[in-house]
């Protein structure tokens, strides 16, 4: 048995915590790398005293796709220099690199949205997480690395920043006060355990070249499909302001196919919707 440990970057982030619990309920040793624990994944000396392990998951990253726009630089300096620092540390180790991907198919030619599908340069958060794709399969094709990428769609769940939209619309609805952007935009919402549980089935079953594996729920709902949802499950009957502004480059609908995930892994989401939403209603501030 490998006794090496695992090592988990953007540790204490909101996806990082689900990550690192499942991984430790499994048996594992997990080194947490992230700023509170002293690591810096844009600085290579700082990586340094990482000993040896068997497999790195990189979730280290910007997230939060409007700031993506005014914080360009800074998006693509962390997204990007921090994954070719990773996948250098993968190298060295000949470890695994499993990669916290993300929606990147812009404007859907069908849906529901498999993995051949034309991926879009569509933000600059999605452009970042396209290059970090192409870095891992240029080691997977280079240098014999086994890597994963977990194309994430609209992760939610307890312990996410309020400027996510599910935290948004929960807390609005319990201080009585809520406006949005619009109603409509349709998105597949998927849990965050769930996708925790994506990355440790990606770890047990290593690819060897490179290999994206679409993350969702496969049903998609609008933003007024949310607010109704968790002003029933708060017993609410507060009016929601919509201001009816439209992003650029808003999508309508996203759907996840994410039949390769399940054939190849045995991955299923096990939290709908409604019954993430009251696990979020009752613990989120």
């Amino acid at each position: 048995m490998n006794k090496l440990p695992v090592v988990v970057t953007g540790a204490s982030g909101f996806l990082g915590k689900y990550v690192c619990n499942k991984l430790r309920h499994y048996g594992e040793k997990v080194i947490e790398v992230s700023r509170q624990s002293g690591f810096d994944v844009c600085n290579t000396q700082s990586l340094e005293s990482i000993p040896a392990f068997k497999a790195l998951f990189h979730l280290a990253a910007h997230t939060y796709v409007p700031d993506s726009y005014n914080k360009t630089a800074l998006f693509f300096n962390t997204n990007i220099s921090g994954t070719i620092n990773t996948l250098e540390l993968c190298k060295k180790h000949n470890a695994q690199f499993i990669f916290a991907g993300s929606y990147i198919y812009g404007q859907p030619q069908s849906l529901p949205v498999n993995e051949t599908h034309p991926t879009s340069l569509w933000n600059p958060y999605a452009t970042s997480k396209i290059i970090g794709e192409e870095l891992c399969q240029s080691y997977s094709k280079e240098f014999g690395l086994s890597t994963t990428s977990l194309r994430i769609f609209n992760i939610y769940g307890t312990g996410q920043n309020s400027t996510f939209l599910i935290p948004k619309i929960i807390h609005g609805v319990k201080s009585g006060s809520l406006e949005l952007e619009t109603a409509t935009p349709k998105r597949d919402f998927i849990f965050a355990d769930d996708v925790a549980n994506g990355f440790l089935l990606a770890f047990n079953n290593p690819q060897k070249r490179f290999t994206a594996y679409n993350v969702g729920s496969g049903v998609s709902y609008s933003v007024s499909d949310i607010v109704n949802m968790v002003k029933e499950i708060l017993s609410s009957s507060l009016e929601v302001k919509y201001n009816n502004t439209q992003r650029p480059t808003e999508v309508a609908n996203v759907i996840a196919d994410c039949t390769k995930i399940k054939t190849e892994l045995g991955w299923q989401p096990t939290v709908d919707i409604y019954e993430g939403l009251k696990i979020m209603c009752g613990t989120t501030l």
